[in-house]
Formats: C-alpha cells, structure tokens, sequence
C-alpha cells in the first residue's frame, strides 16, 4: 500500500510538471536544439535563424538559451586559457570554435546572440552563494530585457538539462529569474546588475540577511541601465565604480573587482593622454615645417616673388599648429591618470619655435618697411 502511494504521487508530480510546462517554451525548446551547425559559428548566424523562426521576446530569448545550454560544455580547462583585457569577441569565439566554456564563455555566448536577435543583454560578473557559504571563485551570468522587463539568466548552471520529448520540456532552474529570487544566490559587483530598487549590500548578503526592500534609499535601476547603454566604456567604468563603493563593506572579490575597474580606468586615461601627446609632437613638427620654408624663401632672397599675404600665411600656418601643439599638451598636463606624460622638453622646444617664429616676423616687417621706403 505503501509502495502505490510513492508511486501515485510520482504520477501526480509527472503529470503537475507535464501540466505546467509551456508549449511556447516546447517549441523554442525544439527550435534551440535544431539549428544547424553550419549556422553556428556566429552568434549573428544563430540570431538569424532564431529570429526567422519566431518574432516574440520570450520566444527567441527561451530558444537562444537552450541552444547554449545544450551546446556548449562546461570545460575547467577553460579557466587556464588566458584571454587578456576581458575581450569579449575572443571569449565568444573560443566557445563557439571549441563548444567549451566557463561562466564568462557561457554569459559572453547568450548576451551576444541575444542583442543580435534584437534583445538587450549584458553580461553580468559577480560571485555566489551555494549551501548559506559564499563560493571561492567569481561567476558571471546575463541579464536581459524581455517584453520591457529585465529578467536574469545564468546558462552556466543550467547546462547539461536535455531536452524532453514528452512535453516535459528542458528543465532550467535559471531561467529568466526574477530579481528578488536571483539575489539569493547571485551577487554582481555592479549593484545595478541586482534590478532591484532596495540592492542588498554586499554584507547582508554574505551573511545570509537578504531583504530586497529595506532602509537603503531606493534606486531606479531602469534609468540606469537605459543611461548605462549609451556611455562610453570610460563613464561605463567610472559609473560602476561608484555604485560599487556605495554599496557597503566590500570582500575581497568585490575590492578585485574595483581594482580591475580602476585599472581599465587608468589605461583608457594614459591612451588618451598619448593620443594628445603624440598630437602635440605632431604639430610641433608640422609648425617647424612651415617655419623652414620661411627660412628657405628668405635664404633664396625671397625669390620668387610673393604678396605679403602669402608670405604671412607661412607664420600663421606655424603659430597655428604652435596653438594646438599647446592646447593638447595642456589636455595632457590636467590629465586624471596616475601616471603622468611629461611635457616639458616638447613645451620647451614649442616656446623657443614660437620665439623664434616672432623674431623672423619682426624682421620680415623691417624689411618690408625698408623696401618700402626705397
């Protein structure tokens, strides 16, 4: 007797599941798993063939999901291949070449075909908890706006859940998430990336004291994130940076994270200050060029003859390019890297090329006014 009731309330569980289960999500399910290879080297490939199948968010979004889950491998190995400057288009490429991955491949995949079929994603990093205990290593997962609603996915934890059949469809636990569940287990180091308008703080996560509308001052993460996609990557930074150090004592995952932030920070300030610098050196050279050529139309006897005006154009092309030789080393000299170019020997070189540009136009008017005079 005991036995038949397990098994009737098996039954009952089997057919709950088969009742639940969403036949949009069947036939995304079905579409994800059949797309051919040969459109999938691309994620702008797998975009299209999803998008020429259905034309709803959820749709697409479902299908895209289990293509990722379904096709690419969770590979440990993956940790140790090195990809420099959080370049995004070698981890998708490395995942699709290799249908291998960790988190960053799996979240990187996802996002990418997503904003390819049309979809706003972003790849999100943060760390975990599993068990009430905080894991060692960082993750990252994806957030993605469906039918003007942002909602979280993480592929990684959901990979290797095969495709039933019999309706009961591809089982995921961390599917399109709501927020206030997902922040159970997912903390991103961005507290944007949270889509809440109480973030927790890193703290009350850690120990297990989540409440996803208490006393914090309430933030409008929609704004954010719409404002969050048009920045350029510096602002991008800079932004994160600041909602991170406001969002409570920081561990150290999230002080790694910061420190990754300022460095990215950092380089974008020093390329900006050799773009400027190498400008300054650029038109210094160009102001000597059109210098020289006064010097060698005075050594040559100022033949042939030239009217005034073209003889004053030769100084007004040099103190020009003196002008914005300055102005870019001015850039340079307020520049809020660290580590700072140093202008002098250039700003040196430009003030003795100025005085003497104004030397020789001092004595070009003397000499006009004697020739006049004669």
């Amino acid at each position: 007797m005991k036995s038949f009731l397990i098994l009737f309330l098996l039954v009952c569980c089997i057919e709950r599941s088969v009742a639940q289960y969403d036949n949009t999500y069947y036939d995304a399910d079905r579409i994800g798993l059949n797309i051919p290879t040969s459109q999938t080297n691309k994620t702008a490939d797998i975009a299209a063939f999803i998008n020429a199948h259905f034309d709803t968010d959820i749709k697409k979004v479902r299908a895209i999901y289990t293509w990722v889950t379904s096709n690419i491998k969770y590979d440990a190995d993956s940790v140790h291949r090195v990809i420099l400057m959080e370049d995004k288009e070698q981890l998708i490429t490395s995942a699709l070449r290799r249908k291998r991955g960790v988190c960053e491949n799996f979240a990187s995949v996802f996002s990418d075909i997503c904003n390819n079929a049309g979809l706003s994603s972003f790849v999100v990093e943060g760390y975990t908890k599993q068990n009430s205990s905080v894991d060692k290593s960082t993750h990252a997962w994806s957030t993605t706006r469906i039918d003007n609603k942002w909602f979280l996915y993480d592929p990684t934890w959901d990979i290797g859940f095969a495709f039933n059949s019999n309706l009961t469809g591809n089982k995921t636990s961390y599917f399109q998430v709501s927020p206030s569940e997902f922040i159970q287990s997912h903390m991103p180091f961005d507290p944007m990336f949270q889509l809440l308008n109480y973030p927790v703080s890193y703290q009350a996560f850690n120990k297990g004291a989540i409440e996803t509308s208490n006393h914090v001052p309430y933030f409008n993460f929609e704004d954010s994130l719409n404002h969050y996609r048009d920045l350029n990557p510096l602002n991008k930074y800079i932004a994160a940076v600041a909602r991170i150090k406001n969002n409570g004592a920081a561990n150290a995952k999230v002080n790694t994270k910061l420190t990754q932030l300022n460095m990215e920070i950092e380089i974008i300030y020093q390329d900006a200050d050799s773009v400027f610098y190498n400008g300054a050196i650029a038109d210094y050279n160009k102001a000597i060029n059109e210098f020289n050529n006064f010097l060698n139309y005075r050594n040559n006897h100022f033949t042939p003859v030239k009217t005034a005006d073209e003889i004053q154009s030769l100084f007004s092309e040099a103190n020009q390019k003196i002008f914005t030789a300055r102005a870019k080393l001015q850039e340079v000299n307020q520049s809020k890297a660290n580590l700072n170019l140093d202008t002098g020997a250039v700003t040196f070189a430009l003030d003795k090329l100025a005085e003497r540009v104004k030397e020789q136009q001092a004595f070009l008017k003397s000499f006009q006014d004697t020739a006049k005079k004669k």
